[in-house]
């Protein structure tokens, strides 16, 4: 039995940081001699680099590593030094044995295959490529020219479209990851849309029907987390007292509306999507603040002066509140992971919407108010 615990003891840490063999190949029909494909992922929370040159119309990479993870193949733009979007990449998932890519013209037309994750991939990849392509033809809000910036209800149509073809590609993938509960791509699929708080719900269901092995991973931790947070504030609870500094270091406690609908907004002067909407949020204050209706931002910026900054650039005129710490207690009384997120409350000081954004929360704010 002593001889069997000291070889137990032995083995043990050579288990721990075992490392796995893996290759990748990729071949193309149009590459290049001279194109250049990068290769990124994490390992223990470092960026792992590799890059290979195209020859005779393919490249290959080999490596080990001591867990499964995505990762992504960039041709010809090392993604460590560019601040442009990437013009032709694509996802991998880097794990054990033979990773092949197959493409007729670029990298991101690949189809891949070869383990178990990438196989998966592909079909997910398969059943939401019509969503992509449809995605594809829509107006890009963040290439509106400066005229088209003009044109608000341009704008928050371009912004509306482009929403809704995100989320459109959610039930494709719940009906996956339902169909595959013991997939790493499963996994990362619900690791990315427990991020939106609207659709923790669903989330919740189906991270439940995952393997205990999937669960026990670091994103499962992860949307555990979220999970949890989400689960702090609810639609039809009473909203949670706070008291953060205005502008001028006055404290401001929310119970001070009380008696009007208010929308809480967090967000932060370096969030773009924040930034984004900000306009949206302006157009609804203006038109309806004068039917009992206001807007009190939380800001989770730790630099007075950056957020000062974005308010005059983002003409913002309600009240706007920080307490510029790291973790900004009203966002974490709240069970905010991700920014832009907001909560709507009625003058009895009910939450009655939670996450409501551009056309929906016009929408909202219509059936409350219009008649009034």
């Amino acid at each position: 039995m002593r001889r069997f615990l000291l070889v137990t003891i032995f083995i043990l840490p050579i288990n721990l940081f075992a490392q796995s063999a893996f290759t990748i190949q990729g071949f193309g029909k149009t590459y290049k001699d001279g194109d250049k494909i990068f290769l990124s992922y994490k390992q223990d929370k470092r960026l792992i680099t590799d890059s290979s040159w195209i020859h005779n119309g393919s490249f290959n990479f080999k490596g080990t590593v001591k867990s499964k993870v995505r990762g992504y193949l960039c041709r010809n733009q090392n993604p460590q030094y560019t601040t442009a979007d990437l013009f032709d990449s694509y996802y991998v998932y880097v794990e054990a044995g033979q990773i092949i890519l197959n493409s007729p013209d670029t990298l991101s037309n690949s189809i891949i295959s070869g383990t178990p994750s990438n196989n998966d991939y592909a079909k997910l990849y398969a059943a939401l490529s019509p969503l992509y392509e449809k995605r594809k033809k829509l107006k890009d809000p963040e290439k509106l020219s400066i005229e088209e910036l003009k044109d608000t209800a341009l704008v928050n149509l371009t912004k509306a479209n482009a929403e809704a073809a995100y989320y459109e590609t959610f039930p494709v993938q719940f009906n996956f990851i339902n169909k595959h509960p013991n997939s790493y791509v499963s996994l990362l699929a619900l690791d990315q849309m427990a991020r939106s708080s609207k659709y923790l719900p669903e989330v919740e269901k189906s991270f439940a029907r995952l393997s205990t092995e999937l669960k026990s991973m670091p994103e499962g931790h992860e949307i555990i987390r979220r999970i949890m947070k989400g689960k702090k504030v609810t639609v039809g609870m009473m909203a949670k007292e706070f008291t953060q500094n205005d502008i001028n270091g006055h404290s401001v406690k929310l119970s001070a509306y009380r008696n009007k609908y208010i929308l809480v907004d967090f967000w932060a002067s370096w969030c773009g999507p924040c930034r984004a909407e900000n306009p949206n949020i302006l157009a609804v204050f203006n038109q309806y603040k004068t039917k009992n209706f206001t807007v009190l931002s939380i800001s989770i910026d730790t630099d007075k002066s950056k957020w000062l900054n974005a308010i005059k650039e983002d003409q913002l005129p309600w009240i706007q509140l920080s307490d510029l710490k790291k973790k900004n207690e009203a966002a974490t009384l709240y069970g905010i992971t991700t920014i832009p997120a907001n909560v709507l409350i009625n003058p009895d000081g009910k939450i009655i919407a939670k996450d409501i954004k551009g056309k929906d929360l016009r929408n909202k704010l219509a059936e409350l108010l219009d008649s009034k």
